[in-house]
């Protein structure tokens, strides 16, 4: 299965559960913030659209669930509905949804921040940017997809400086590395270190050297042969970044 089709089923999922408590299908669909028509065309048998990123995302903000639930497949989810004295309610109440299948805090999936810096510009520490996030906990079954199987302990996060690889990772923004990985294996962004500064650039390999390239083109490539290869040490392989964007609204 596709994740179109983990998403409608889920969607579907959510649906029939609310229903099963006293709620029409119209209800359902104002509360995850959809027209009835076009949650019909989301989820009837003959579905003419697909779920697609915008509205599970929507779906997931206006039930409260965790980014990317839809995404993955889930048994035996129902649905409580509570109001503020934590009583059943009528159908105009808000209501919380569980899982029941696991505890995702008894089996947490957690990457941790990396005990060392890594610049995408010159080579220096992040100063800029602070680590503000010192830590993420991602649901096992989303981080499965998500990261290839990798387990967490596999994976840490360090925030990027710089503009060097920018437009592929902006400065600020949090990147995960496989510190599994300590030598090169294929063409891809590395972080490393030369000399006495850490990097994340790109690194390819051209027959008996590695060219270090940055996506910024105002940055000219270097190389890493023979002559130098002594100071030059792969830290782990960049599999992803997040990108993190707060708005003060109050």
């Amino acid at each position: 299965m596709e994740t179109k089709d983990f998403r409608r089923n889920n969607l579907r999922t959510l649906m029939d559960a609310y229903i099963r408590e006293g709620k029409t299908k119209a209800q359902f669909a104002d509360a995850i913030g959809l027209p009835a028509s076009q949650l019909s065309q989301l989820i009837s048998p003959n579905a003419s659209r697909n779920v697609g990123d915008i509205i599970a995302r929507r779906v997931e903000t206006n039930l409260g669930l965790l980014r990317g639930w839809l995404d993955v497949p889930h048994s035996d989810v129902s649905l409580e509905f509570k109001g503020g004295n934590g009583k059943d309610t009528g159908p105009d109440n808000s209501f919380n949804l569980q899982n029941r299948s696991r505890n995702y805090t008894d089996h947490p999936y957690r990457l941790e921040l990396l005990d060392t810096q890594h610049s995408c510009g010159g080579g220096r520490v992040n100063t800029e940017y602070p680590d503000i996030i010192q830590s993420i906990e991602v649901d096992p079954e989303y981080a499965k997809r998500m990261f290839g199987g990798r387990p967490a302990t596999s994976l840490k996060l360090t925030t990027a400086d710089g503009d060097s690889m920018i437009g592929t990772i902006d400065p600020g923004e949090l990147v995960v590395i496989d510190v599994t990985v300590r030598h090169f294996r294929s063409d891809g962004i590395y972080a490393f270190t030369y000399g006495d500064a850490s990097h994340i650039k790109r690194l390819q390999m051209l027959k008996d050297k590695i060219v270090v390239i940055s996506d910024n083109a105002k940055y000219d490539r270097w190389e890493i042969n023979a002559d130098n290869e002594s100071t030059f040490h792969i830290e782990g392989f960049i599999v992803g970044k997040w990108q993190m964007a707060y708005s003060r609204l109050g």
